[in-house]
């Protein structure tokens, strides 16, 4: 679905219009230029940040962009679904959309104070066996620093000290009993197999 509905928003990038999905809801355009939007859209490129005190990476692949009037960015994200979405459902992805204005943001493009969710549930199937969707966008208020925040935690917390296991840690219990069961796996060389 993801592919199909990028082939949509492209067909309606390269003659201009704004698809159906966000008329008379959003003031901008799509981004425009589909060589650097394929980038940042392919999962092993995507859009990137090296943060210089530690060396490490973060990337984002985002399904669109979309552009302001005001020529600020918002990300675009597509989301299916078997049923429509509940009023609460876009919290579900705020920090993955913190985290994307955080990407904007240090790729040198401004970002807007919102993203664009839009989730896409059927609704049938019609005489020619198609099925017909419908798409509900949600605009959702984004914080860049909070999406620094979340980046910069995962790095501490990835860099820092192995924490002590705890009985108390649900995780902790459950990747003993894991590690117990790789042992006689690890014991055997190659030759074994």
């Amino acid at each position: 679905m993801d592919l199909i509905l990028k082939k949509h928003f492209d067909g309606h990038r390269k003659d201009g219009s704004v698809p159906e999905e966000l008329e008379g809801k959003f003031h901008g355009h799509l981004f425009m230029d589909l060589e650097k939007l394929n980038a940042w859209r392919n999962n092993l490129q995507g859009l990137l940040f090296t943060d210089e005190k530690t060396g490490v990476t973060l990337m984002g692949a985002i399904d669109d962009l979309f552009v302001t009037s005001e020529g600020k960015y918002a990300p675009l994200d597509f989301k299916t679904r078997g049923f429509p979405r509940k009023e609460n459902t876009h919290e579900f992805y705020q920090a993955q959309m913190d985290i994307y204005s955080f990407l904007l943001e240090k790729n040198s493009l401004p970002p807007a104070d919102f993203a664009i969710l839009i989730f896409y549930h059927p609704l049938g199937v019609d005489e020619n066996h198609n099925v017909i969707f419908d798409p509900d966008p949600v605009k959702v208020s984004v914080d860049r620093r909070h999406g620094e925040r979340i980046f910069l935690d995962a790095v501490s917390c990835l860099l820092g000290e192995e924490p002590e296991p705890s009985e108390s840690c649900e995780f902790c219990r459950w990747a003993e009993k894991a590690g117990e069961k790789q042992k006689p796996l690890a014991q055997k060389g190659l030759a074994d197999f």
